[in-house]
């Protein structure tokens, strides 16, 4: 879990990726957040607003945050990766995070099951059965988005140290 911190500051010690990273931060919460509007028929901001309790604007936010630095965390590995090609030193061995990017993207969709009517209407065309399971275990639902996500994170930042020898990063 060091590794993630390590990461994290290195990433955000650039002004760029830290104004970045709040800009895509905010992007999410606000299509988190227009997703649970827009797929609920007859819904409108002002009522998703008053419906929503403090639990759920949290929830909203740690996925936000997430998400936003696994993003920033990826866009710094990329032009790390790019400008160390250019340099001519091929041999720097970072890859980009394919499980950790797809349990990210996963995470996300799932993280609309921290609001019972947005289940319903994403996820119907998995059946009523799925929809009921999801409804009534959302909690843990919501959970596990948060764990993929801080695995996405996990699996990104093995590249800032010597822990993944194949595809950390050399500066």
């Amino acid at each position: 879990m060091n590794n993630v911190f390590i990461a994290i500051k290195r990433t955000l010690s650039d002004r760029r990726y830290l104004a970045g990273g709040i800009v895509i931060a905010a992007v999410i919460f606000s299509a988190l957040f227009a997703i649970q509007v827009k797929t609920v028929p007859g819904n409108s901001s002002s009522f998703q607003i008053a419906i929503f309790g403090w639990k759920d604007w949290v929830i909203l936010a740690a996925i936000a945050v997430l998400n936003a630095l696994f993003i920033t965390i990826e866009i710094y590995a990329f032009n790390l990766r790019r400008s160390v090609m250019q340099a001519g030193r091929i041999s720097a061995g970072l890859i980009t995070g394919g499980v950790g990017t797809s349990s990210g993207i996963m995470a996300s969709i799932f993280s609309t099951a921290s609001c019972s009517l947005c289940v319903s209407a994403i996820f119907g065309f998995l059946g009523a059965n799925t929809v009921v399971f999801l409804v009534n275990n959302r909690g843990y639902v919501v959970i596990a988005s948060i764990m993929l996500l801080v695995l996405s994170l996990f699996l990104s930042a093995r590249r800032f140290q010597n822990v993944c020898q194949r595809c950390k990063i050399e500066i």
